[in-house]
């Protein structure tokens, strides 16, 4: 045999290695795991940088009510946001027909439950009588008894007063049920109307008019439904001309 003859024989050996073992080429399946791959470090790496800026700005951007309530601020601020009252008590008179209670810490004797101011102003009080609260705010009420208990009583009196129950408010005109009823808190024109049955089939609601207690020289002409109605207060419904 010939060296080429030598050379040609030996070939197909070599294509024959080539087909049994062929180059593997990417599927679909690999190509879409790789390009999550990329899309994933892209978005690692943007979420990263955005981080890190924000961690810059953060000093910058603290917001107003995070500014009230870090320091002495408080609830305080935040209520004077909203606009919302403390306390609806504090700024209410007592009078006659209110249910007063007064508890004091430890002395049960001395603790009144659902006393109801007289005709003349005054409530009675274990040991120390009549007081006259009538026009008096809880707080002021609160001082008064606290003052006479340390008066030879109580060294240190610690004790709390709340309105159980208020007076009676009137209404009349045109409503299904005219009438004194009970007091509730965030009592408006369209609630009392409401309690009261109704508007009858003559009634205007434009021509309401309210007289205030503290204030009946004056009343108030053509009030809306949301005004709010306070203890003693008198509500008259118009009647409709048409």
């Amino acid at each position: 045999m010939t060296a080429q003859d030598h050379i040609v024989a030996s070939r197909p050996a070599r294509i024959g290695f080539r087909n049994s073992c062929p180059r593997s080429r990417p599927g679909p399946i690999t190509a879409f795991v790789a390009a999550i791959y990329v899309l994933l470090s892209v978005t690692a790496s943007v979420c990263a940088d955005d981080a890190a800026e924000y961690q810059q700005r953060l000093p910058a951007m603290t917001s107003p009510l995070a500014q009230l309530i870090d320091g002495n601020s408080g609830i305080t601020d935040v209520q004077k946001i909203s606009g919302e009252p403390q306390d609806a008590e504090l700024d209410y008179r007592v009078d006659t027909g209110d249910r007063v209670s007064v508890v004091v810490y430890q002395e049960p004797d001395l603790s009144i439950t659902g006393v109801r101011v007289k005709a003349n102003g005054t409530i009675s009080y274990p040991l120390l009588g009549d007081l006259r609260v009538s026009g008096l705010t809880s707080q002021e009420v609160h001082d008064l008894i606290r003052d006479r208990l340390l008066d030879g009583y109580l060294k240190q009196p610690s004790l709390t007063v709340s309105i159980d129950s208020y007076r009676l408010y009137f209404i009349k005109g045109e409503v299904q049920r005219p009438g004194g009823y009970s007091f509730v808190d965030g009592l408006t024109v369209a609630k009392a109307v409401a309690l009261a049955g109704g508007y009858t089939m003559r009634a205007s609601e434009g021509r309401i008019t309210l007289v205030r207690e503290s204030n009946p020289e004056n009343p108030i002409e053509s009030v809306g439904p949301n005004t709010a109605i306070r203890p003693g207060d008198i509500i008259t419904v118009g009647e409709s001309f048409f």
